[in-house]
């Protein structure tokens, strides 16, 4: 598998985004998205999928990250290329842990067979990530999903969008995936736009919010006298630092939450 393009920021590097493309496509395929979102602290990944043959391609190799055997949502899967992939997912997140980025500052997401792939890794990640985006796409491995998500994999915010006249990837299999992983406890919002099996506009401005919402640029720093901050101001840290409050009650209960901030 060849290197992954890389859209470098322009400024300090603070977060990391993982983009997978679709079937038949390449990481230079969104490079120009990468830029047109303009977010300054963020490095994009874009990897490149192996050549392989590809059953609805009449078994011709094309850029795949796994085989595709149909396109109903009860077709039968290609369980090891999925796997195969989910480690080289993983792989590249724990890079960008060594590189120091740690995991609640890296993003991953993609287009249509990308999407698919990117939200089995996160779902089944071992650490929460800052969010999953899924574009046009569905969630690989949607009957055995129950059974692999991981704890943290549920605490991580999804973003789905799908259009509404999409003759690849189905409207109704955009939504039959975007409930199972709801029902799995995950925060989802899902949008859907007046497209086909491509992007708009609309929805990369939506993408974009997404981004910048989970992976805000260098969250501030952490007063040492936190008695003093009211609940608003403690809440507003912790979104600061990509850390849910919902379950925080009291005041005490957010305290406690930012503490675990700086450790």
């Amino acid at each position: 598998m060849s290197a992954p393009v890389v859209v470098s920021p322009s400024a300090k590097h603070t977060a990391t985004v993982i983009w997978l493309h679709g079937l038949g496509d390449n990481g230079s395929g969104w490079s120009d998205v990468a830029h047109q979102l303009n977010l300054p602290w963020v490095k994009f990944l874009l990897p490149n999928a192996p050549s392989r043959p590809v059953t609805i391609n009449m078994g011709a190799s094309m850029p795949a990250w796994a085989d595709i055997k149909g396109l109903s949502p009860d077709a039968p899967e290609d369980e090891e290329g999925t796997m195969k992939t989910r480690k080289y997912i993983h792989d590249l997140i724990a890079e960008e842990g060594k590189n120091g980025i740690p995991a609640d500052r890296i993003m991953v997401g993609g287009f249509s067979q990308g999407a698919a792939m990117a939200c089995f890794a996160v779902l089944t990640h071992e650490a929460r990530l800052a969010g999953c985006f899924v574009l046009s796409g569905y969630l690989a491995m949607r009957t055995k999903i129950a059974k692999l998500v991981t704890e943290q994999g549920r605490a991580t915010p999804f973003f789905q969008a799908h259009g509404v006249q999409d003759p690849v990837v189905p409207f109704m299999f955009g939504q039959l995936s975007s409930n199972v992983i709801q029902s799995l406890g995950v925060n989802m919002n899902f949008k859907q736009y007046n497209m086909d099996h491509s992007s708009c506009m609309e929805e990369l401005r939506d993408l974009k919010d997404f981004i910048s919402s989970h992976l805000p640029d260098t969250p501030p720093p952490i007063p040492d006298d936190l008695d003093s901050l009211s609940a608003k101001e403690l809440k507003q840290i912790l979104k600061a630092h990509n850390i849910d409050s919902s379950d925080c009650f009291e005041k005490e209960d957010l305290i406690r939450k930012v503490q675990s901030c700086r450790k």
